[in-house]
């Protein structure tokens, strides 16, 4: 298995674009950075999760045509790189999908659909947690125990650490609706996995997020 380590330069890349407001003279400065450092390992680790991940759950795969972000999207550079495992024949945009997203001071990853763009996957997890909150709360305080959390929605700009999202425990699926994502997730500053093979930890993280991924898509029978 390949060890997944992001060179200094990748890790800096997002930062570095951050400070010149993502313009198209930095990004073409500098892309040779995403397209020769940060592409190929987050296509290496991708590939490595995804079968990893199909050991439990077969229709899981990773498609590098569809799932892995572009790094220059509607007239600006991206501001992260992103990546999903998602179920045979869908995609980032239309499942609920085991993401790794490498931002500009943290590396995020865990489980995720938004209402925008996944409609009916969204309408799934949100009636499957409607119908048994308890369960729910069960499964989120275990992986809380682990530093794992239920989080809201952020913007491009704000920080990649966990935000958790705020919800009475009665009703917790009404937050989730309000806040138009499913969002588990966990991550680490990207000072923390300078020289490190980040695939244990991820790898790690997935596996205990498995459960969740069940009982959200009513596969746990």
């Amino acid at each position: 298995m390949t060890e997944i380590i992001f060179s200094k330069d990748a890790l800096l890349f997002y930062e570095e674009l951050r400070s010149e407001h993502y313009s198209r003279e930095k990004y073409n400065s500098s892309n040779s950075i995403f397209h020769d450092e940060i592409k190929p390992k987050m296509l290496d680790l991708l590939t490595q999760l995804a079968d990893m991940l199909a050991l439990e759950i077969s229709e899981l795969t990773f498609d590098a045509s569809d799932d892995l972000g572009s790094p220059w999207v509607h007239g600006h550079a991206a501001k992260y790189a992103w990546g999903a495992i998602t179920r045979l024949g869908k995609t980032k945009h239309s499942d609920l999908q085991f993401y790794v997203a490498l931002r500009f001071d943290f590396i995020r990853f865990g489980l995720y659909v938004s209402e925008k763009h996944a409609t009916g996957v969204f309408g799934e997890v949100y009636r499957a947690i409607y119908a048994d909150e308890t369960r729910f709360l069960s499964l989120l305080n275990a992986l809380e125990e682990d530093g794992i959390f239920l989080t809201r929605n952020i913007s491009n700009d704000e920080t990649g650490s966990p935000q958790k999202l705020k919800f009475n425990p009665k009703y917790v699926a009404s937050a989730i609706g309000q806040d138009t994502t499913f969002n588990v997730m966990t991550a680490i500053p990207l000072e923390e996995i300078s020289g490190t093979d980040v695939f244990p930890q991820i790898a790690d993280v997935f596996r205990r997020l498995i459960p969740m991924y069940r009982f959200v898509l009513g596969l746990e029978n």
